[in-house]
């Protein structure tokens, strides 16, 4: 086994920190992430789509995904609607009080990172994420 390159160790340790990071503040607002949370954020950004495309985006069976859809409706989140472009297709689409808690969750989280901000990292520090954010922005 050949030793990593220092990229590669740098996009390793990259890798690490973001998903240590990203539980902590899931673990810190109890907002987890869910399969049922995923999907309605991917109803979100792409305003409707069918449980075909909804597994394809998620990578997930079908099957798997008609169950979380079955469960999101149940839940009054989610609603079935004819498609637009094929009157035979039906697609998923979110309701209000599922993009309301899409929307709480993301403010729950993003005040506790702040706060975690403010009581961790002097300003030097916070200098440092904007430089580190914007070498993250390019790598998008």
């Amino acid at each position: 086994m050949t030793p990593k390159s220092e990229t590669q160790q740098l996009a390793e340790e990259l890798r690490q920190l973001v998903s240590h990071f990203v539980r902590n503040v899931r673990v810190g607002t109890a907002t987890v992430r869910t399969s049922q949370y995923e999907t309605l954020d991917l109803l979100e950004s792409h305003q409707s789509l069918s449980i075909a495309e909804l597994a394809r985006l998620r990578g997930v069976k079908h099957q798997s995904m008609r169950l979380v859809i079955n469960e999101l409706e149940s839940q009054g989140l989610v609603l079935r609607q004819k498609s637009a472009q094929d009157a035979r297709a039906q697609v998923i689409v979110l309701r209000d009080c599922a993009r309301a808690h899409l929307v709480t969750a993301r403010e729950q989280r993003t005040e506790w990172i702040a706060a975690r901000i403010n009581a961790s990292l002097e300003q030097s520090d916070r200098d440092d994420l904007q430089k580190g954010l914007a070498a993250l922005r390019k790598l998008l």
